[in-house]
Parts: structure tokens; sequence; C-alpha cells
């Protein structure tokens, strides 16, 4: 069980490597089909070069995290609850002490039951 923080701490990143495996029977088939289509003049530049557009298209995008919706909603949720708390015990006193007790238990069983 993890406790909410106002401080959002890194993941940890695994290494991923994926292992290249030279293939030179591949490799002279690709450069006699490139020969050919250079001969016969496909005319067409995207054959010329393969795979430029589909390494520069996923070169730009940009890669979102699933948690980063939920952590800055519990935490402003959080922040917002100690700003009523303190408002709460200069104006009201102790009350206000126990209802923060209340509502933080309930923050804390709705995030254990993975609701917020």
């Amino acid at each position: 069980m993890k406790l909410p923080s106002f401080f959002r701490t890194p993941r940890y990143q695994r290494f991923h490597i994926e292992p290249r495996y030279y293939d030179p029977v591949k490799e002279e088939i690709d450069k006699r089909t490139e020969a050919i289509r250079r001969e016969l003049g496909t005319g067409n530049d995207e054959l010329d070069r393969p795979g430029y557009g589909s390494r520069i298209a996923g070169s730009f995008k940009t890669r979102k995290s699933a948690s980063t919706g939920s952590a800055t909603i519990t935490q402003l949720v959080i922040m917002v609850l100690l700003v009523a708390v303190i408002f709460g015990y200069l104006y009201v006193g102790n009350m206000a002490l126990y209802i923060f007790a209340l509502l933080s238990s309930v923050l804390i069983y709705l995030k254990m039951k993975r609701i917020i």
C-alpha cells in the first residue's frame, strides 16, 4: 500500500534491448531487389528509401504515462483538504480536525479500492 504524497517519485525504467541479427542472404536479396527497382525506374521515391517515413513519424510521438492524471488529482485533493483544515481550525476549532480525520480516512479507503 502506498500512501499519497505531495511529491511525485520517478518510476524505475527497465533496460530493454532488442538484439540485431545479421543475415547475409537477406541483405544480398535486398540489394538485388533495390538494384532492379533502380534499373526499372519505378519513379517512386518512397520505394527507393524504405523505412524513413515510419522512423521519422515514430520519433515525434509523445509517450504518456498512465498514472499521471490520477496522481495529480489526488495531490490536488490532498492540498485542498489541508488548506481547508487550516482555515477551518482557525475559524471553527477542533471540529475542523475531526472532519479532516473523517475525510482523510474516506479518501484513503477510496484510494485503496481504486475508485479515485
